[in-house]
């Protein structure tokens, strides 16, 4: 049996949920190692908290499925003319038992949870948050190594990129280099945006790049990601372009710097979201920083872009040895623009190791 499908079953057991049922998502490549594709066809894996796992498979997916999954044989498939309700009533009447069934619920959608509730119609359903989150929370030396790769792939690309960025060149123009160059040294796709954003435009935090030319001594904020066997990099970094810049900008970029650098110091195993925030975003509260807008340090990062844990305040999770989450401080003012820098960390004894390490200094390109 798939060891993360026993640890699963393990987590079922102890909360007394009879039940999880998957759908095409971040935690079914977590427990089968291959990407399905969850479109209009009923696709699901039903794990219960003891037994066999059943698979409810498109025809046109089986193959792909047997080949990938061999540990998981039971196979309810079914084609386009006969439907999916009978592979599902199959998969399902072994379940009949069952009171209390687990779905994702930001992933399992109206379409499957209808064929769940028709041929299950008296089970309780429940969040499979706490079942799914301990396990994928910890990333192993391994995963952290996935990351740390897609990071590499994404820092050589960034820099290849800005190599020739220039002043009259759009934001769109460079977004489309990046996303290019991403996939030219084997990123396995674009993780969003990317985000690219230039002069005033920097200070929407998820602005959406366009048209506008950047103009000389504008700031260049780069927002973006690719992955590496399923696992995401996020990485910002923020830049000038065409010009020396002015002493406010050296201002606003020094905070940022030094928040960046405190976060990634604060990111031990045994401290609080909320310390980590705290200690990293302390210096850009104080009275000199009215009007300007932060928001929280980061957020956990892995199969996902964005996962738990959600580093900000008021948070009390305790972090533990294995997290991977972003430290991403940031001042942005409406009509001056804005700084962030982004890394990725992985939580070791002791403190964190940085899976990002493009360079933080401020640096001027398009010289």
């Amino acid at each position: 049996m798939n060891l993360r499908i026993e640890k699963l079953q393990e987590e079922l057991s102890r909360r007394r949920i009879d039940a999880l049922v998957l759908n095409p998502g971040a935690t079914l490549y977590y427990v089968t190692g291959h990407h399905f594709s969850s479109h209009e066809r009923l696709f699901l894996l039903t794990i219960p908290s003891s037994g066999t796992p059943i698979a409810v498979v498109p025809r046109l997916e089986e193959s792909s499925w047997r080949q990938a999954v061999p540990q998981v044989d039971r196979v309810m498939s079914w084609d386009d003319a006969q439907g999916p309700d009978q592979a599902a009533g199959e998969a399902f009447s072994h379940m009949t038992a069952a009171s209390k069934v687990a779905i994702e619920p930001l992933v399992f959608r109206y379409f499957e949870l209808a064929h769940l509730k028709r041929h299950l119609p008296h089970v309780e359903i429940v969040s499979a948050d706490p079942v799914v989150q301990p396990l994928r929370l910890i990333k192993s030396a391994e995963e952290a190594g996935f990351i740390r790769e897609a990071a590499r792939i994404a820092e050589e690309s960034l820099e290849t990129v800005l190599a020739g960025v220039r002043a009259g060149r759009s934001e769109r123009e460079i977004a489309n280099s990046l996303s290019s160059e991403l996939l030219a040294r084997g990123g396995e796709g674009i993780s969003f945006g990317p985000i690219v954003l230039s002069g005033p435009k920097s200070a929407l935090p998820h602005g959406v790049p366009d048209q506008r030319t950047i103009q000389p001594g504008e700031l260049l904020l780069i927002d973006f990601g690719t992955s590496h066997c399923g696992y995401h990099c996020d990485i910002t970094r923020t830049f000038v372009v065409g010009a020396e810049p002015d002493d406010e900008t050296r201002r606003v970029y020094e905070a940022v710097r030094q928040a960046n650098a405190s976060g990634r110091r604060a990111a031990k195993p045994g401290a609080t979201a909320h310390e980590v925030h705290h200690l990293c975003q302390a210096d850009l509260t104080g009275p000199e920083w009215q009007g300007w807008m932060t928001h929280r340090t980061g957020h956990g990062l892995g199969l996902e872009i964005h996962e738990p844990p959600s580093i900000m305040h008021g948070s009390r999770f305790e972090l533990k040895k294995g997290m991977v989450f972003t430290v991403e401080p940031g001042l942005y003012r409406d009509g001056w623009g804005g700084v962030r820098i982004e890394d990725d960390l992985w939580l070791v004894d002791g403190g964190c190791e940085s899976l990002t390490s493009f360079g933080r200094e401020l640096r001027v390109v398009g010289m």
